[in-house]
């Protein structure tokens, strides 16, 4: 692996841009830094489910100003409030004729289709927003769930095309017009690694080695379940890239070498934790060496101390990163006031003056791509030299080729298998 030894402490405005390359992704090369970001998006697999009768709930509506403000409720599924709580705040304190109060629910990934679907039955929506991964779009689609919002909504909304880069626009493409991205960025998998364990010439620089690596030292390396973890997803999905499956796209009829590999890694890793933030403490206390990780969740764990200078981060020779983001959700079935505010805050949050807020808790690639970190507060800036390796990124992100995810459908299909194939196997 190409590897980070010193903990984050550098310095730098670098980035890096993207252009096409041979192998299905997209070629890396610098250019100043935009934004990182994401988060740990996770899974709803209830594909199975029959879709609701969602009663009087029409498809389509016409927003309109309340006469008086709203309580406005936000489920987040995807752990977006780490980076935006703070802005989504004041929305409201900025925002009183449209807010009058503004509730946060949380709920894991795979929850979120059940709590949806439950109102949408008794024909009593009360969750004014979502905050999902492409998964949570899927599955709530799938249901037939969500609010449209491109292109029937597109004046009350940002012009995406001025703020969003190819990029962007590929990972945007993917929700069908049913979120608007409010985080981006190439993500994962990177590696975390207990540098007391591990030397740096011991690191594996490709999926053979991890393999060997994995066999060598068992039980010392594990991932999460893809269903509820970013970094799972996002090794599942490299896999098919790094290992030249037939079609990274269709992991039913095109990942036979991802699947076999996962079956092989599995007897030598440890047991598959139920989310990251287990995933991140088993590295913590030293019952694992090694686990796939996101610049995002490596920056934050490190912000909040959940690791501390021993976790060395690195990628692999040829890196086939995996594009995350995070989405702004309607559910179908919200009041014709509450939709109007809904589109109010997605532009408000999409601001630059909003977007530049996020880099101090965790985003080193915002959604609006015409964000600069020197644009950034110094504390902001002071923080992303701290924690965000930005030195190190700046070169790792012209490593390999960067890639979109699944589609929101196929990747329930995607976790389905590997529920089915790898999760219910045992060690």
């Amino acid at each position: 692996m190409q590897r980070l030894s010193d903990p984050p402490n550098g310095g730098g405005t670098g980035g890096f841009e993207a252009r096409e390359g041979d192998g299905g992704g997209t070629r890396l090369t610098r250019r100043r830094l935009a934004s990182l970001g994401t988060y740990a998006l996770a899974a709803a697999g209830a594909a199975a489910c029959a879709p609701p009768t969602l009663g009087s709930a029409p498809q389509n509506i016409t927003p309109r100003a309340p006469k008086h403000p709203i309580d406005m409720t936000i489920l987040d599924g995807s752990g977006d409030l780490a980076v935006y709580q703070a802005v989504y705040s004041d929305f409201a304190k900025t925002h009183p004729h449209l807010v009058r109060a503004l509730h946060f629910q949380t709920a894991a990934a795979p929850d979120v289709l059940g709590k949806l679907r439950a109102q949408a039955l008794s024909d009593s929506v009360g969750i004014s927003l979502i905050l999902g991964g492409s998964d949570i779009v899927g599955a709530l689609q799938q249901q037939r769930l969500l609010t449209r919002l491109l292109p029937r909504y597109q004046r009350y909304l940002p012009d995406l095309t001025k703020i969003q880069d190819k990029p962007r626009r590929a990972l945007q493409s993917i929700a069908h017009g049913y979120g608007i991205m409010n985080l981006w960025g190439p993500s994962g998998p990177a590696w975390a690694y207990d540098r007391t364990r591990i030397g740096p010439n011991e690191l594996p620089r490709n999926p053979r080695q991890l393999l060997a690596w994995a066999k060598a030292h068992p039980g010392r390396m594990t991932y999460a379940q893809p269903p509820n973890s970013g970094p799972g997803r996002q090794l599942m999905m490299s896999l098919a890239h790094e290992l030249g499956d037939k079609d990274p796209s269709d992991p039913v009829g095109g990942w036979d070498r991802t699947w076999a590999y996962l079956r092989e890694l599995g007897g030598y890793t440890a047991s598959y934790p139920a989310s990251s933030t287990l995933m991140n403490k088993q590295l913590a206390d030293g019952s694992v060496w090694l686990v796939p990780t996101s610049t995002a969740s490596d920056f934050n764990n490190h912000r909040t101390n959940v690791w501390g200078a021993d976790q060395g981060f690195a990628i692999f020779d040829d890196q086939a990163w995996i594009m995350d983001g995070h989405f702004h959700i309607v559910p179908r079935g919200v009041s014709p006031e509450t939709l109007y505010v809904d589109l109010a805050f997605i532009s408000w949050v999409l601001q630059p003056a909003q977007q530049l807020r996020t880099f101090a808790s965790g985003t080193l690639t915002p959604a609006n791509a015409t964000v600069r970190l020197s644009q950034a507060s110094e504390a902001a800036r002071a923080t992303v030299r701290r924690f965000g390796r930005v030195d190190y990124l700046d070169h790792a992100f012209t490593v390999g080729t960067l890639n979109t995810p699944l589609e929101p459908l196929v990747l329930t299909q995607a976790f389905d298998l590997w529920q089915r194939r790898i999760g219910s196997q045992g060690h």
